[in-house]
């Protein structure tokens, strides 16, 4: 077993078998029990729909039995601490943990006591490693490779999403780049090549426009009109012209319409959003064998399924 916490973690092998992996699950008819008589935890002390929806029905198929964490109607209300109640549940003999949590790192530090297998479902500013391998199972399912030109755009200095990705990307050399308005991104970080308040100069020869969630009370606190923002950073019809016609737009939900994307390019035959969201699915069932043990490098080069190079 491994625990599932961050990118950097992750070695470029196993990312590219949870890649083939998740694709060879998404083409199977019928999907192998692999998870029988197994019990996954899904504890989410911060909302999710796409997420954790999505880790449990994966869960399911795989045969495990899942259990559902629900924090407002825990000890935690009544002052418990988040560790504690990880151990008590701990104590209950779960196979693996699936937590997101406003709190960086904690996923980290409660691997630190627990046997079994942690995943981070997402952990405040810090992570989000399942979104970032789903996302690459959709960039390779598009192009077939991950050594792109790939334009994040929107809020990056609080988005665990931006940070993973970048990560991954890195891994397969592709080439990243930052975009978004001045109080929004950082002044550097780490394998971006670019990082720029100018939509056209971060798209124009961008494979992925990358849109990331943007807060109305954040634009208005940046803006004194935000109707500059939306001339200026959102993605739209006009704003995807600027880019190669081969582009497509991503986002990791939940996206707010005609603000950071607007309507007529939302669910556009250019939009990977909800081929996203399914991906999600097979690439989390990919995750959960490689966390629990029941699939892993070895095993799957005996049986072939071992792919080249990204």
């Amino acid at each position: 077993m491994r625990h599932i916490l961050d990118i950097k973690d992750l070695s470029k092998e196993e990312i590219e078998w949870i890649i083939k992996r998740a694709l060879q699950l998404k083409a199977q008819k019928k999907i192998q029990k692999t998870l029988d008589e197994k019990y996954v935890l899904t504890a989410f002390f911060e909302p999710s729909t796409r997420t954790k929806i999505s880790f449990q029905k994966a869960a399911m198929t795989l045969g495990a039995a899942v259990i559902d964490f629900t924090p407002e109607s825990s000890s935690l209300q009544k002052g418990e601490t988040d560790l504690d109640t990880i151990l008590t549940l701990d104590a209950m003999e779960f196979d693996a943990f699936v937590i997101r949590i406003r709190r960086n790192n904690a996923p980290a530090e409660f691997s630190k006591y627990l046997k079994v297998p942690v995943i981070n479902a997402g952990d405040g500013t810090n992570e989000h490693p399942t979104q970032a391998l789903l996302d690459a199972v959709t960039i390779y399912e598009s192009f077939g490779t991950l050594k792109l030109n790939v334009a994040v755009v929107g809020d990056i200095n609080h988005s665990r999403v931006a940070r993973s990705l970048t990560e991954l990307l890195n891994k397969f050399d592709a080439t990243v780049r930052f975009c978004g308005p001045k109080d929004f991104v950082p002044t550097n970080f780490d394998g971006v090549e670019l990082i720029t308040n100018d939509l056209k100069e971060a798209i124009e020869d961008a494979d992925v426009i990358y849109a990331l969630r943007v807060q109305k009370e954040r634009l208005e606190k940046s803006y004194e009109n935000i109707d500059e923002f939306f001339t200026k950073m959102q993605i739209n019809s006009n704003t995807m012209k600027m880019a190669p016609r081969h582009a497509v737009l991503m986002h990791p939900g939940p996206f707010n319409r005609n603000i950071e994307v607007s309507d007529e390019i939302v669910y556009s035959e250019r939009s990977k959003i909800l081929e996203q969201v399914k991906n999600g699915l097979y690439s989390r069932m990919a995750v959960l064998e490689l966390a629990m043990g029941v699939s892993n490098l070895e095993s799957v080069q005996s049986r072939q399924l071992t792919m080249a190079r990204l």
